[in-house]
């Protein structure tokens, strides 16, 4: 049900922004600012990541790889063309704001005000609330089952059953209280996390644990080929680009 109704809104969306989106300036000389491409990157890692939930379709999945990575391609594929026609659609709809290159302007609420029509600014709010409790679901399993692994706790059964409420407060607690703590965390929280956290996570620890695999001292017979080609070339470029987003923001942080 989630899904249709993040399918539906976003499709509303599309269409009728784009009726009303000033495509020509988005793509305007003018407009472009390459320079600013690197600040974005921490929020494109934050969207992007799926890393988190790779161990559960691969349960699910009961290890079959073609059916892997064709889940894992599709559901990498679709979210950024969406994402790319998101930005497209919202961007181009208050392009002509003084305001724009403010650090602070904010589009979404500036659309859902009814700066292009109540329609969308509707749409646009319904989507958002929708498109968080999906992501939301999505974190939750990843990380019960995160924990369930570190914990040394099945993932089903009746042992499962009798830590289920203490997974879940695990999983939502201290994040609620972090941000009672400090409602307007939110976006410092993405910025950080996205430069810091997830290119440590997702970019620098996956590639090492692979590195140490496939070439390390002891190296083991590998009982599936890679599913990701370009070997060492591949790993080397994944460090190259967090380590240099980790310094790039680290200096910028420390000014």
């Amino acid at each position: 049900f989630l899904v249709l109704g993040v399918a539906a809104t976003f499709v509303s969306i599309i269409s009728i922004g784009a009726q009303t989106a000033d495509f020509g300036a988005l793509v305007a000389l003018e407009n472009q600012h390459p320079e600013e491409v690197v600040n974005a990157f921490p929020i494109l890692f934050l969207v992007l990541v799926f890393h988190n939930v790779v161990p559960t379709v691969v349960r699910q999945l009961e290890g079959d790889r073609q059916k892997i990575t064709t889940a894992i391609v599709s559901g990498t594929v679709l979210p950024l063309l969406m994402f790319l026609s998101w930005n497209a659609v919202i961007i181009g709809n208050v392009i002509g704001s003084p305001d724009i290159m403010a650090t602070d302007f904010d589009p979404i609420a500036l659309i859902e005000n009814g700066q292009n029509g109540d329609v969308l600014g509707g749409l646009v709010s319904i989507f958002t609330e929708l498109a968080i409790v999906t992501s939301l679901v999505g974190f939750v399993y990843g990380l019960v089952d995160a924990i369930t692994d570190v914990a040394g706790i099945p993932s089903s059964g009746p042992v499962y059953e009798k830590w289920r409420p203490a997974l879940y407060a695990g999983v939502f607690v201290p994040p609620l209280v972090f941000s009672m703590i400090n409602p307007y965390v939110f976006m410092d929280a993405l910025e950080y996390g996205g430069a810091f956290g997830v290119s440590t996570l997702f970019l620098v620890l996956p590639a090492i644990m692979i590195w140490k695999e496939r070439y390390g001292d002891e190296q083991k017979p590998i009982t599936v080929k890679p599913m990701v080609p370009g070997g060492k070339i591949t790993l080397g470029s994944i460090w190259k680009a967090a380590g240099t987003l980790i310094v790039e923001q680290g200096a910028e942080k420390l000014g």
